[in-house]
């Protein structure tokens, strides 16, 4: 259960008179906590620096991480969970630059976010988050042509769907050190053994098995709302 339904063949559910729908509010705070979490492990190593501790090192020097205050966070999607992100990623001082079809300047102002198109987005911010549906026109929103306008050392988070970024380009983007590192939660295909992620050094990425949705409390909310 989640907001999405591409995960179901919907034609062979009609079919067979199964009704299909989605939950789009009940996990929207738990999916934007995961992706700040995502933010907050790939600024401070965390998940690399826990793993080098429990091996019986000690390794501070290789984990010095960033601090976000005053850095620009990119967040393409202003809908219901890319809007709570900026709230709470606000609350850390950082500068936030977005885009959203549906979003005008002045909603953005209200909110306190600079909106630009997906270029200024892509060429202006420290780390860039997608909170976008995977359609036609999102799928690959991001490959090398993209990545090539970013900042050297920008870093790229997706809690939203597999896919939205080229998972290849990015390991190409994070071998070579264009990108600094990557957090992503989602892939394109679920489980993604054979993704092009694997390939790249470890301490360069984080990779959860899509838990955006999975909380007690997100899991309890669904739940209700479609009984409800």
């Amino acid at each position: 259960a989640g907001v999405g339904v591409d995960n179901v063949d919907m034609p062979a559910a009609t079919s067979k008179g199964v009704i299909v729908m989605n939950t789009p509010d009940a996990n929207t705070l738990s999916t934007a906590e995961q992706t700040i979490t995502l933010i907050l492990g790939m600024a401070r190593n965390l998940p690399q620096a826990d793993a080098s501790l429990k091996a019986k090192k000690w390794e501070r020097p290789k984990f010095t991480g960033i601090e976000l205050y005053g850095k620009t966070l990119g967040v393409i999607g202003l809908g219901r969970i890319g809007s709570e992100v900026v709230k709470r990623m606000q609350a850390f001082g950082m500068k936030i630059i977005g885009y959203d079809p549906f979003v005008t300047k002045e909603k953005g102002e209200a909110m306190g976010i600079e909106i630009g198109t997906v270029t200024d987005v892509i060429k202006n911010a420290d780390i860039i988050t997608v909170h976008v549906p995977k359609t036609k026109e999102t799928t690959n929103l991001i490959t090398a042509k993209e990545i090539a306008e970013m900042k050297d050392g920008v870093m790229l988070v997706n809690c939203a769907r597999g896919g939205i970024y080229n998972e290849k380009d990015v390991a190409e983007g994070l071998k070579s050190g264009k990108i600094k590192k990557a957090a992503f939660d989602v892939y394109d295909k679920e489980p993604p053994f054979d993704s092009e992620l694997f390939s790249v050094d470890p301490d360069k990425i984080i990779m959860a098995p899509h838990l955006g949705a999975s909380t007690v409390e997100a899991q309890e909310n669904v739940g209700k709302v479609i009984v409800e």
